[in-house]
Formats: C-alpha cells, structure tokens, sequence
C-alpha cells in the first residue's frame, strides 16, 4: 500500500516521498524503543472487567498489567534475538 502511494507522487518528488517515510518509519521505531508499551485495548489499561454481577476478573489479554507491548517493539525484539543466535 506504502509503494502505490509513493508511486502515484510525481517523478521529481518521489525521493522526497521515499525519504519521507523512511523518516517517519525511523521515527516510529524510536518511539517503539522509548515507548514499547500501549495500553491493553480490551481493559484500557485497567487490567481487571467488571463482571455481569459486581465481580471482577483480571484482564485475560493482559493478565492484569493494563499493558500490550507495540508491534514496532516486537521487531526490535526479534532482530535482537536473530543478531544474539548468530553471535
């Protein structure tokens, strides 16, 4: 999806698009390296549901944290994995 956009972007400003998104990608992984939790979508970061009757149940998604780590923090996490086995 990322190529179809940068490739309906006129010729002369195609490295300025390309160049624009490799710079929001470094920006996101830089995030995701300062940041690498969000809050749990199923609780919002509550950790715990309020049942049907007044009780409350730790969040399953979660298992109580309130926290989910990041998409961009589970990347980073596999390429330090695969650069450690390759040590």
């Amino acid at each position: 999806m990322l190529i179809v956009a940068v490739s309906d972007v006129a010729p002369g400003a195609r490295g300025a698009a390309w160049l624009l998104l490799v710079a929001c990608a470094l920006v996101y992984m830089l995030a995701c390296w300062v940041f690498p939790f969000r809050k749990c979508p199923a609780c919002k970061g509550l950790g715990c549901h309020h049942g049907g009757f007044g009780g409350v149940k730790l969040c399953k998604r979660c298992d109580g944290d309130g926290l989910k780590l990041r998409a961009g923090r589970r990347v980073v996490n596999a390429i330090r994995r695969h650069r450690n086995r390759l040590r």
